[in-house]
């Protein structure tokens, strides 16, 4: 134990390059002083309750508690335990309780669910994964401005399964989407809260929704070329609002055949210009598996533009509406491509719709390359190729590099074909005449 004085409290430091250090009170057994590296310092005090479990009550920061309050509180605390007192123990359960009281509302519910969603913890399995920030932010951005004006300050155990039916009836007459999107969150923030054990059953479960139609949409070349066209001179095109950062990022998605928000959310980290590669981490891929995407050389001029015109120092598509450095909104993208079709007078056609264009042209007999392949520079991971699925996903790690260069390169060639009217270099040879 040490002698501890007004003067070594303000100026003892870690030694030694430690993450901190602890000093006990000769004069008050029990009492503890901890300084840590960055200079914060603050009493506790140890003790053992009744139970023989050990405990560690913190009392506050040093200088706002010193020296002789902090002996006095940790007499005061020593006190209580003498009386058969776990101050530790009612502290937790004060705020185990205050918590409960929280989760009682399906605001309060909700604000842990997504705390635990983050983390993986909001499913009752062993094998829940955190959900991706982007699908979290999706869930959190429909829930605060439809679900919470509806059910937010209302206790988790009065909603109804009629309730619940009534209000997703309702978002479905307006858009057959939102009213699956909020029967789907409120499914989820229920089952949570089965899972809580603060209701015994979900009242959620078996509410009907229009499922959605899959889309099948493939622009013809004719409408990509004059999609094409708004996004690089939007000026010329009448009635269009749409800034040249968008156009640069709208084209970059449809050369990568890549996910909207994975082009938005392009860091500079991720480019390789000497390898021709943009590497998309797990963290942001749907597959949670890291996505080599080859770059084409008009993909590269892309990158070029986007340096000279947004010059973001971490985002290649910074967002305009920011100082910092943040990425470009995955809806803005999408209103965009709404913007652009409805001036062009073409029938609806989404972002997504580039993928399904591109792979579409990619195995089609224009290139010919196999639908394996494509499903590689899509980073369809459910495609093996026609190997066991455990195989294809978790020990096969190739990443067929060479085989999406040559896809993308020759879409790129393709699309600058249809464009601009360029035609493709001859030596740009189909996957399919190289296997024969």
């Amino acid at each position: 134990m040490t002698k501890l004085t007004s003067d070594l409290l303000k100026n003892v430091i870690p030694d030694n390059g430690k993450d901190r250090l602890e000093l006990r009170d000769d004069d008050e057994p029990g009492l503890l002083f901890r300084v840590t590296k960055s200079g914060a310092r603050t009493w506790s005090i140890r003790y053992v309750n009744n139970a023989g479990e050990h405990r560690r009550k913190t009392i506050g920061p040093f200088p706002s508690v010193g020296l002789a309050k902090a002996r006095e509180l940790a007499r005061k605390i020593k006190g209580e335990v003498a009386s058969r007192v776990d101050i530790v123990g009612v502290e937790k359960e004060a705020k185990a309780e205050a918590q409960r009281k929280h989760m009682n509302r399906l605001d309060g519910l909700a604000d842990a669910y997504f705390a635990d969603a983050a983390l993986g913890l909001h499913r009752a399995t062993v094998k829940a994964k955190p959900k991706r920030a982007s699908t979290l932010a999706e869930e959190k951005r429909i829930y605060e401005k439809l679900v919470k004006p509806q059910f937010g300050d209302i206790p988790v155990a009065d909603i109804k399964r009629r309730d619940v039916a009534d209000f997703v009836s309702k978002q479905t007459r307006r858009a057959k989407s939102t009213g699956r999107h909020c029967r789907n969150i409120l499914r989820q923030l229920l089952s949570y809260a089965v899972h809580k054990e603060l209701i015994d059953h979900n009242p959620a479960n078996s509410i009907a929704v229009v499922n959605s139609e899959p889309r099948d949409r493939v622009l013809a070349d004719e409408e990509l070329r004059r999609i094409w066209q708004a996004c690089k001179r939007p000026g010329e095109i009448e009635n269009l609002t749409l800034s040249e950062d968008m156009g640069i990022a709208l084209r970059m998605a449809l050369v990568t055949l890549q996910r909207g928000g994975e082009v938005v959310g392009m860091r500079w980290t991720e480019i390789d210009r000497e390898a021709r590669t943009w590497t998309i981490p797990a963290a942001r891929m749907k597959g949670k598996r890291a996505h080599l995407v080859p770059l084409s050389e008009p993909a590269l001029s892309l990158l070029d533009e986007a340096e000279e015109i947004i010059g973001g120092k971490e985002f290649v598509f910074q967002s305009p509406r920011s100082d910092d450095d943040v990425s470009m909104d995955r809806r803005a993208f999408t209103r965009a491509m709404k913007r652009i079709v409805t001036a062009l007078k073409i029938p609806r056609a989404t972002p997504h719709d580039f993928r399904r264009s591109g792979a579409t042209a990619i195995t089609g007999e224009r290139i010919g390359i196999p639908r394996f392949i494509v499903s590689q520079v899509i980073a369809h991971a459910a495609d093996t190729g026609g190997a066991a699925a455990v195989t294809g996903m978790h020990y096969d790690l190739n990443d067929y590099l060479p085989d999406k260069r040559r896809a993308l390169d020759a879409w790129a060639n393709l699309l600058q074909e249809i464009v601009e009217g360029k035609e493709r270099p001859g030596n740009v040879v189909p996957l399919v005449a190289q296997a024969g």
